[in-house]
């Protein structure tokens, strides 16, 4: 491969490990060291973010860290597959060791007449005892020193999460050697644990993703340009890094289409800064912003509306009343709301902005073809 076709280092595509990872080291150092020594407030953590925030990302990282331990494991339960106790049971089997027969020769409640019974048949006809077999299988892990991480992503509320928070707080109790991670949007994170079944969630370790630091951003971007023989305007440099305003996709997007636009002429200038910003608003409008704004509540939008309307940057609590035509208290809710979901932010006091970039003019246009 000849130097002008490097591969792009930067991965704009959900659910994936890209190649370029900026701070998360100091909140991934802090969990791991946290869930090595056992500390009870790490047993069960929540990493919670936007929709492109990195919470993917991390769950990767502390999967590649733990795979690094003789005596960690990490399961990756998938919500989407539904039965979550029944993937937990075939993923432990598995670890420690245990055949099917000979765990079925140890859970009483179980019986099972013929030969070739398998794990599908068992779930299919309902014969499985969750609460004995997770028993078993973590006493014989325990007794082998082995340590469980169990990680969900993007979880929400469901019969069957509900279900699976249920046993796995019995095995808390029981002092079993197992940990759970999970990620999540904040609304979706606050209706699990506000769920009347979950409400010990309420007590997890929370682990927030703060956004990127915009040196930081700058320092990735030039080492990974330098890196592909890119000569680099140091104007253009800034003007890249700040349009990240902190968002991990739009760093990986922006990125993205600057390595491609200046794969030709291996020059990071202006011409590559624009088409760069063009064809990443399409992508961060299309695969991010759109569904983040149909998911907040339609007085969220009305709020984020009045944002955009006020045509600054930066926005008084005074000036967001009048516009609203609401009391303080009202804007205080709402204000709290936007900024658990890490839509808005508050750089000073009395003051707050829209935190992605790009956001007040994709809900101009969203606007537009929606209700004009």
């Amino acid at each position: 491969m000849s130097k002008n076709m490097m591969l792009n280092p930067f991965m704009p595509s959900f659910g994936r490990f890209p190649k370029i990872v900026i701070d998360q080291q100091a909140a991934l150092t802090d969990y791991l060291t946290g869930l090595k020594l056992h500390d009870a407030k790490y047993q069960t953590s929540l990493v919670y973010g936007t929709r492109g925030a990195g919470k993917t990302v991390f769950l990767l990282n502390v999967q590649k860290a733990l795979e690094k331990s003789d005596n960690w494991y990490f399961i990756r339960l998938n919500n989407g597959q539904g039965n979550l106790l029944f993937q937990l049971v075939h993923a432990l089997q598995r670890i420690a060791g245990v055949s099917l027969t000979d765990l079925l020769k140890s859970v009483k409640s179980i019986n099972v007449l013929g030969n070739g019974v398998s794990w599908q048949t068992l779930k299919e006809n309902n014969q499985i005892d969750y609460d004995e077999c997770l028993s078993l299988l973590l006493t014989r892990l325990k007794k082998q020193e082995k340590s469980i991480l169990i990680g969900i992503d993007e979880i929400e509320i469901s019969d069957d999460v509900r279900a699976f928070g249920s046993e796995y707080q019995t095995l808390i109790g029981d002092e079993f050697d197992i940990s759970l991670l999970m990620t999540g949007l904040p609304s979706r994170i606050s209706e699990v644990q506000n769920d009347n079944t979950l409400t010990f969630l309420l007590r997890s370790n929370r682990v927030y993703l703060s956004p990127l630091d915009e040196k930081s951003v700058a320092n990735s971007y030039e080492k990974a340009f330098t890196r592909g023989k890119r000569e680099i305007d140091y104007l253009v440099l800034d003007k890249l890094s700040k349009a990240v305003k902190g968002y991990a996709y739009a760093f990986q997007t922006l990125g993205y289409y600057a390595w491609k636009y200046s794969q030709n002429s291996l020059l990071l200038d202006d011409d590559v800064l624009d088409k760069t910003i063009k064809a990443s608003k399409v992508d961060l409008f299309r695969n991010a912003y759109e569904r983040m704004y149909m998911d907040i509540s339609k007085t969220d939008r009305t709020f984020i509306d009045a944002l955009v309307k006020a045509k600054t940057d930066i926005v008084s609590i005074n000036q967001l009343q009048k516009i609203l035509n609401k009391p303080a208290n009202y804007i205080s809710v709402y204000r709290a709301r936007l900024l658990d979901d890490q839509l808005i932010s508050s750089p000073q006091r009395g003051y707050i902005q829209l935190s992605l970039p790009f956001f007040a003019e994709f809900v101009e246009k969203y606007n537009e073809q929606h209700f004009e």
